[in-house]
């Protein structure tokens, strides 16, 4: 199995700012051939440590679209600088089975985010990625934004759908059917539930799938593997520990990832019964998986070479002379 890393765009503008929210959109060819992960680079020097932990609690939009097709939609509704601990994004990379790797360090940042994809890719391939962060707590200087394609052989392809929104009332019940976007062999891993303020305010969801029980935030994070003792998630607090990641089961985050198992035949949406004790709008993002195949970077083959050499050539002129005469 051949792995290969590819950069597929580079600029040296596609930064956070210190004085307001910034957003970009680039796209590029990329090659062909199976793409396993999908990579986002952000390197530069800051003033001061751009938030209270992970640079990636900066992001709070990002959509990546390949071959006119949306493959990742994601956005963070309690995004912010000061977000004090692991942030929404980093939670759902994980979950997702991607990571996130994070230099230890106030001023010199050097983070990479590694999305799995489980793409196939045909030839003539393109990407466009929308990117958008919120206001900086420190200045950028000497910024290099890339962007990555690993190719190599995945189990499955990934795809973060659109968020499905709605609005919770205080202690009361709440049915959400929850959209699923339609492709031939897709499963829903699960669905991640975030609620509008930083903390949890979910009392107990019901996913109909699974039975009519419901589930406590810290229940339905122990059925993702979250709890301790488990495998916690992991963010880097350069305020806390230059060497070490700090580790979270996701408590007090406002969001949680309810696995569905695989769940098939969704007809198009899964129905949750969601309990808030605040009035706030919530939004429900799928996770899918789907069939792949192949690995790899697709190399062009060439049949009609033919062997050369001296020898082979005097004797191929000798046998022209002979037919010849």
């Amino acid at each position: 199995m051949a792995v290969s890393y590819t950069k597929i765009y580079q600029d040296a503008t596609s930064y956070p700012s210190d004085s307001a929210g910034a957003t970009f959109d680039v796209s590029n060819p990329m090659p062909a051939g199976l793409m396993e992960m999908f990579g986002i680079r952000l390197k530069g020097t800051t003033s001061a440590q751009p938030s209270a932990a992970s640079t990636t609690s900066l992001i709070k939009n990002l959509r990546i679209t390949i071959n006119g097709d949306q493959w990742f939609s994601y956005t963070n509704l309690a995004a912010s600088r000061t977000t004090a601990g692991l942030d929404r994004f980093s939670a759902l990379v994980q979950d997702m089975g991607g990571f996130i790797a994070e230099k230890g360090s106030l001023t010199d940042q050097d983070v990479t985010i590694w999305l799995p994809a489980g793409l196939r890719l045909p030839g003539n391939s393109r990407f466009e990625c929308h990117i958008e962060y919120v206001q900086s707590a420190g200045t950028w200087s000497n910024v290099k934004f890339e962007l990555w394609s690993k190719y190599g052989q995945s189990s499955n392809a990934t795809i973060v759908g659109n968020q499905t929104s709605a609005t919770m009332v205080a202690g009361a019940q709440v049915q959400v059917t929850v959209k699923i976007p339609t492709y031939k062999g897709a499963t829903v891993t699960g669905i991640q539930i975030q609620s509008t303020t930083a903390g949890d305010d979910l009392s107990e969801v019901i996913a109909k799938p699974l039975g009519d029980f419901a589930f406590t935030p810290t229940l339905a994070r122990g059925l993702a593997g979250r709890a301790a003792g488990r495998d916690p998630y992991e963010y880097m607090d350069a305020g806390a520990s230059l060497t070490s990641p700090q580790l979270s089961d996701g408590q007090g985050t406002g969001q949680i990832f309810l696995p569905l198992y695989s769940l098939a035949n969704t007809d198009g949406s899964v129905t949750l019964l969601v309990t808030s004790t605040t009035s706030e709008i919530y939004t429900f993002t799928p996770l899918l998986a789907l069939p792949t195949g192949g690995n790899g970077e697709a190399q062009p083959v060439q049949t009609a070479s033919k062997a050369t050499g001296s020898a082979e050539s005097v004797l191929n002129r000798q046998m022209c002379e002979s037919l010849t005469t």
